[in-house]
């Protein structure tokens, strides 16, 4: 799929970027998903042999933000573990994320988002300065998943100038299209980036763009999960968490 300009030169949201991709879209946790572009057994395939593009806008994001002694307690407490800027802690079915800007920024299933985010602000109210914001509107969450994914990500520049995932923290910062993108690093076959919701058919373009020369291909959320229950037979060279 190339990129396609708007009537007025501007490029599309990321809805109508997956919907002329193919996208079968249904709602899941109160947001549309796109679930598959045809067939989730050929997008599973994909993902196996070579890499996968996928929307994950089903995630909830939430950004938790204090002082850094009351950061440190509140995920301690929840996560179990403190978060350092750059780092991540995988816990209760979430991605605890680092934030450089001294942040933590969470992503959640559906079926665990509201649940934490109300026992959040309740934790919350026992720490001093901490506020919790709903970010899940706002951003769009979009995976590179694959065996062919490090390759895609080596070619967006997300694991810096030396290419070398070993050598990039597991949260990290950096530009799509010139849109500001934060990058999951998960594991070496599976990365999320994080981009305002209003610049995300745009990062996706660009993506999809920088992945041509790897086979990657839309693949719908059905495959995703899929492919999640493949990787646990088969562990990630470098697990991040």
């Amino acid at each position: 799929m190339s990129a396609t300009a708007g009537t007025h030169g501007s490029i599309e949201s990321l809805d109508v970027v997956l919907r002329r991709a193919g996208a079968v879209v249904a709602t899941r946790g109160g947001r549309p998903v796109a679930m598959n572009f045809g067939s989730a057994a050929a997008e599973l395939a994909v993902c196996v042999r070579a890499v996968g593009l996928v929307d994950r806008s089903e995630l909830w994001k939430l950004v938790l933000e204090a002082p850094p002694a009351q950061l440190a307690a509140l995920t301690s407490r929840i996560a179990g573990d403190a978060v350092s800027p750059g780092g991540v802690v995988s816990a209760g079915g979430a991605w605890w994320c680092g934030d450089p800007r001294g942040r933590v920024i969470v992503l959640s299933d559906p079926d665990a988002g509201a649940r934490l985010r109300d026992r959040l602000r309740v934790d919350a109210r026992r720490f001093a300065g901490i506020a919790v914001h709903d970010a899940s509107d706002e951003l769009a969450a979009i995976a590179v998943l694959g065996r062919g994914a490090s390759e895609v990500l080596r070619a967006l520049g997300a694991y810096g100038e030396a290419g070398d995932p070993r050598g990039v923290a597991p949260f990290s910062h950096g530009l799509v299209a010139g849109v500001p993108t934060s990058w999951l690093h998960q594991s070496d076959r599976r990365a999320l980036a994080l981009v305002p919701r209003e610049h995300a058919g745009e990062a996706w373009l660009e993506i999809e763009r920088a992945g041509r020369p790897f086979g990657i291909s839309c693949v719908g959320y059905e495959a995703a999960c899929r492919y999640a229950l493949l990787e646990r037979t088969r562990p990630a060279a470098f697990p991040y968490a």
